[in-house]
């Protein structure tokens, strides 16, 4: 009996100390987490940092026009470009097909347009038919829309010690140590609770197929439960839609980023062009175009009607701009004065002296009275130019047609023969005057064109250079050819003179030529709808704003000529 018992109770206490030992190895066995969640303190280095995923999307191109769609937020925004310059086209019909559904697209407020994507977009590929209309031009695209399956939170488990030691983790020499002490802890527990041995049994059974197995708990999207920070890989799919630069060196640029950047193309080819000379100009009056208007006697200046030309205002050749009463000193008043007294007085002797002869006419010869009849016509055309000199006013003519560029003309005025009084220019004959601090040969100057800030422009013709220096600098004169409506004398304009030899490559606007962080000169090929490849390439300046390249760049490539500085900024 005394052996039975003391068997029993070595049974009981082997099997109480094993039950105890799996309980406490369950319970210190360490939990596992998801990917992007180490509980850290809020900070989580787990996560792939190649891990990208962007909005779903289908492409499709022709020869006329670029087609991007973005699955985002239940719908399908659709941007459609040219294939030419990547200019927006905003006016056009698209009808979407996919599968037995067709929609048409709707136009929306920022250019783009949009679609259901319930009917049409499906988790697994896509085949998709957009049927575009722009104008007279009419075009059958197709792509593939690739949907993922929608990925929840990632799972956290709390994995049991057997899981632990299956999956070979690291963990399980930590776990078989604390097997160890459970062992030992077990025993002493046991011992003392040996009486109560079915309950204890009945408890860990319950407990036992969750301890084995772990616990699966799932996180939401984004949330690790380290006090609010999350780096899994639905962080990284957060900012995939944003423009970054590509592991190749090349530049994701989203389509609703290339509207806002206003992003221009180019299909290259090679030019002829020769190297050009900026010159700083000015637009002066032509000299045969041009007159000014002055009086020949000292006199008080007088208006036509009662007022006088404005500045601006056409006049014609022959044209009275104003009068000019002489004005006499008081010794040349009294000159004028005793020489008409005396006139008066020669006349008066004069016409006596023929009525005398007319009286005895047939005493006096008909040769005598005719005679007489004469001086007295003289004397009197004397005393007439006389009181036109004291009376008398002169006239101020325009000598050609033009306008009236500046008036020094007012009422009351007296104004002398050396003053200039009116000047007269013909607005479509213009001059530029441009200074050149470089030695320039004259004779290998070819075409040259002039340039204003605002984008104005006029062809010149060369006239000649002064052989004088002006300010250490050669003054050439050009004609303006043809019409220049916004040039207005005293402009200052850029002056672009060709010179040199011809040379052949790839002209492009000199801002398309930008430096890249390594220090090489790029341009960026649009290589997709979505992406620019930055490539190297070798230029000589033709002039501030035209570059040629002379190596990198095939004929036919699409290179952008806008916003290419802006696309060097993106990282």
């Amino acid at each position: 009996m005394l052996k039975f018992s003391l068997r029993a109770a070595t049974q009981r206490f082997w099997f109480a100390v094993a039950l105890l030992g799996l309980v406490l190895a369950g319970a210190t066995a360490p939990a596992q987490a998801g990917p992007g969640h180490s509980g850290d303190d809020g900070h989580a280095h787990d996560a792939p940092a190649a891990a990208s995923s962007q909005s779903p999307r289908v492409i499709a191109t022709s020869e006329n026009f670029q087609l991007v769609g973005i699955l985002k937020g239940g719908r399908i925004t659709l941007y459609l470009d040219r294939e030419a310059d990547n200019s927006p086209v905003v006016n056009a019909t698209i009808t979407v097909t996919g599968g037995d559904k067709t929609v048409v697209a709707e136009k929306q407020a920022d250019g783009s347009y949009a679609v259901a994507a319930d009917a049409l977009a499906k988790p697994g590929e896509n085949d998709l038919q957009f049927e575009i209309k722009a104008g007279a031009q009419f075009d059958l695209l197709g792509g593939v829309l690739a949907v993922p399956a929608t990925a929840h939170g990632a799972p956290v488990v709390s994995a049991g010690y057997f899981a632990l030691l299956r999956g070979g983790s690291s963990t399980a020499v930590l776990g078989a140590a604390a097997l160890v002490a459970a062992l030992l802890i077990g025993a002493l527990v046991g011992g003392l609770f040996a009486k109560r041995l079915p309950a204890i049994v009945f408890a860990v059974a319950a407990t036992l197929p969750f301890m084995l197995v772990g616990t699966e708990v799932r996180a939401g999207p984004g949330h690790s439960g380290d006090e609010g920070h999350a780096h899994g890989p639905d962080v990284q799919a957060g900012a995939s839609d944003l423009p970054r630069r590509l592991a190749d060196g090349s530049v994701f640029l989203p389509k609703p980023t290339q509207r806002l950047l206003e992003v221009r193309t180019r299909s290259v080819q090679p030019e002829t062009a020769r190297r050009t000379l900026r010159l700083a100009g000015r637009v002066v009056a032509n000299p045969n175009g041009s007159a000014i208007v002055q009086s020949t006697v000292d006199g008080r200046i007088a208006p036509v009607n009662g007022k006088f030309p404005q500045v601006g205002q056409a006049v014609k050749a022959g044209e009275v701009l104003a009068h000019v009463q002489p004005v006499l000193a008081a010794i040349d008043r009294s000159d004028v004065e005793q020489a008409a007294g005396n006139l008066d007085q020669q006349i008066a002797l004069a016409q006596n002296k023929l009525d005398q002869f007319r009286k005895f006419a047939a005493t006096f010869p008909a040769e005598r009275i005719k005679t007489a009849e004469i001086e007295l016509e003289n004397l009197k055309q004397r005393r007439a130019a006389l009181n036109k000199r004291q009376l008398g006013r002169e006239d101020l003519l325009a000598p050609i047609d033009g306008v009236i560029m500046s008036s020094q003309a007012q009422i009351g005025q007296v104004v002398s023969s050396k003053d200039v009084l009116f000047n007269i220019v013909q607005p479509k004959a213009l001059w530029v005057e441009a200074l050149a601090y470089d030695t320039v040969d004259i004779a290998g100057l070819g075409a040259a064109e002039a340039k204003a800030h605002d984008h104005a422009s006029a062809s010149l013709k060369l006239i000649g250079a002064n052989p004088a220096l002006a300010q250490h600098a050669t003054v050439l004169r050009f004609d303006v050819a043809g019409e220049a409506p916004h040039f207005r004398l005293g402009r200052n304009v850029s002056v672009l003179v060709e010179m040199g030899e011809p040379m052949t490559g790839i002209i492009l606007p000199r801002s398309a030529v930008i430096q890249a962080p390594n220090g090489q000169y790029v341009v960026f090929r649009h290589a997709e709808p979505e992406r620019f490849e930055p490539k190297a390439v070798k230029f000589v300046e033709i002039d501030a704003t035209r570059a040629m390249l002379t190596a990198g760049v095939e004929p036919g490539e699409k290179i952008a000529v806008e916003a290419a500085t802006l696309i060097n900024q993106i990282r």
